[in-house]
């Protein structure tokens, strides 16, 4: 089925710079990916997480000639900055909101990719692919995501994705599309939610187990080699309208784990896996409404 072209700017996104001589090993040591895989034609997804291995927030690194770009939730942005210079001690480093700001947009659909100019495979990148973005990029957790721009923000991009061919949207529809495909974003994974793999960052090239130390790696590295993972976000509908995220989702009196994301009948949930084994699919409920528990094609069993 061939999913027509739309594209969405961002307005909940914000771009941190970070620049100076050590600026690739100051991250490496604080982000769950491995920095050395960024270059000027692959960004790179990413998390950074607490001392205890949770998730603080998500974020997409691109290379930025003498700097390194992180699109960032907006909401955390100010927080994010903060912890970053927190750790920055000695490091030839420079960290802040990048000036002149840039902002986000995101296009999808079937022929995006190509019509964009990218290579298909996740986290392609160009920098000249798209004339007014400073860069533009595969979504690197699935392709299905469509392409990110990164632009300066006083450019209307819209006028020239329209010239392109993709029908302007609002951030609301990338929601929906986002869930339907049932990835999660800062929205509902950031702030200490959830661990990692519990966000399913292993099958989202999120995280790398090789590149050697970060924060949070050990309780990260322990339940990716120790311990059977208990815990999965994944994508669910309802019969009707969801009720809100913190809604508790049950199968006939048992408690299988919290909504965290509802926009309209889709949302995601953070859902036990050994509980949700013994159930009935037709007894799952979030609150009142009826619900269904879907696999997405992308997450193996």
């Amino acid at each position: 089925m061939t999913e027509p072209l739309k594209a969405a700017v961002l307005r909940d996104r914000k771009i941190v710079a970070v620049s100076g001589t050590d600026r690739g090993k100051f991250l490496q040591g604080l982000m769950t990916n491995d920095i050395r895989r960024l270059a000027p034609d692959r960004a790179v997804y990413t998390g950074f997480l607490t001392g205890q291995g949770k998730l603080l927030c998500d974020a997409f690194v691109v290379e930025d000639a003498d700097r390194i770009l992180i699109d960032v939730a907006a909401a955390f942005a100010a927080g994010f900055v903060q912890r970053l210079n927190a750790f920055k001690l000695r490091a030839a480093v420079e960290i802040g909101e990048a000036t002149p700001a840039l902002a986000v947009a995101s296009a999808w659909g079937t022929e995006a990719a190509a019509r964009l100019k990218l290579d298909p495979a996740e986290g392609a990148a160009d920098s000249s692919a798209v004339a007014e973005a400073r860069h533009a990029f595969v979504d690197p957790r699935i392709a299905a995501l469509g392409a990110r721009l990164v632009y300066p923000a006083e450019v209307p991009i819209e006028a020239q994705l329209a010239r392109m061919g993709f029908t302007i949207v609002t951030a609301a529809d990338y929601t929906a599309h986002r869930l339907a495909l049932g990835i999660a974003d800062t929205a509902e994974i950031g702030g200490e939610v959830c661990y990692p793999l519990e966000a399913n960052f292993e099958m989202l090239h999120g995280v790398d187990f090789k590149k050697g130390c970060f924060i949070g790696q050990e309780l990260t590295a322990r339940m990716k080699h120790k311990i059977e993972l208990r815990k999965r976000i994944l994508p669910v509908s309802g019969a009707t309208t969801l009720p809100s995220a913190g809604t508790a989702v049950t199968a006939d009196g048992t408690a299988l784990g919290p909504l965290i994301s509802a926009f309209g009948t889709r949302g995601l949930a953070l859902l036990r896996l050994d509980r949700l084994a013994g159930v009935q699919s037709d007894s799952i409920r979030a609150g009142d409404v009826p619900l269904i528990i879907h696999w997405p094609d992308w997450l193996p069993r």
